[in-house]
Order: C-alpha cells, then structure tokens, then sequence
C-alpha cells in the first residue's frame, strides 16, 4: 500500500479521526487481504471482516479507507492502536536502541531501533488484548482471545509470532 493521501502517516498508526473517510492508493496490485499495511510507515489497513472480528475489543480505533484506482470487493478500514505499553523485559530480549545524535532519527534517541529477539513481560500487560510496544510503536501485541477471534473468521495477510 501507498501513503494515505492527505494525512500525517506517522500518527495514523496511533491516532485517526474515526469520522474521516481517508484514501489510500495501491503501489503493487494483488489478492485482497484482510490485513496489511502501508510500506513506509506501517500503518494498518484492515477488511471489514477483520473490523467486525475486533468489534468487542476495546484500544482500538477504526475509520474508512477508500482504495484508490482498485475496485475492491469488501470495505477497508484504517486500524489505529493506540495504547502503548512499557512491557519488554529488557534483560531477556535482545534489541538495538537509538544513540542520542543518531544521524538517522535523532528524534527516537533512547526508543528501540530493533530487535533480535522480544521478550515481553506478561506482567506488565496483564488485562491488555491489542497495544503497542512503548519506544517501538510498529509492532503491534494481541491476547490469544484475539488471535482466536481473527483466526476463527479465517483473516488472510496478518502474521502471529509468540513473544
């Protein structure tokens, strides 16, 4: 997926306007899924069956999607998670984390750069179903009552890992 036009595609994976109709444009065609996100910024785009998967789920924030140039057989929608949680153990993970005056991103001096291997504290999210990590806001962590609620409809594109 491309950019959403007209929008700071930075925020839109924590924060939308639920009112909004956004508009996104596709840079390489193939099958719809029900899940993916755009390239560059990581901002989810989601079916109508995955929406409607969510629908009892709390800390999520959904607004309509226009697919420009495709003509598409279900309703999209831009999915925002905007709760963030500090819950890596950090002694048995494995991570990189941005130096202060990083020539690349200054701005996340202090923020995970990446990981080797997660390892999330399952303390530190109990009661939580879908959030973000604090200081690596492009992964996304679901409960197993989520994974079971996506997989039960037999959503295509989202990709689980166990941390």
């Amino acid at each position: 997926m491309g950019d959403i036009a007209f929008a700071d595609n930075w925020e839109l994976a924590l924060k939308l306007d639920p009112e909004r109709e956004y508009e996104i444009e596709v840079c390489r065609d193939g099958s719809e899924m029900d899940y993916t996100c755009n390239e560059a910024y990581g901002v989810s785009v989601v079916s109508k069956k995955f929406k409607d998967a969510l629908s009892s789920v709390a800390d999520i924030e959904f607004a309509k999607v226009n697919i420009i140039g495709k003509k598409t057989d279900s309703e999209f929608y831009i999915m925002a998670v905007p709760k963030e949680l500090a819950c890596i153990n950090e002694e048995a993970s494995e991570f990189q984390k941005f130096e202060v005056n990083d020539p690349v991103r200054p701005d996340k001096a202090g923020e995970y750069r990446g990981f080797f291997k997660m390892v999330v504290d399952p303390m530190k999210c109990e009661g939580s179903n879908i959030f973000r990590i604090k200081g690596f806001s492009i992964a996304i962590v679901v409960s197993d009552q989520v994974k079971q609620n996506l997989e039960s409809v037999g959503i295509l594109g989202a990709e689980f890992k166990s941390l």
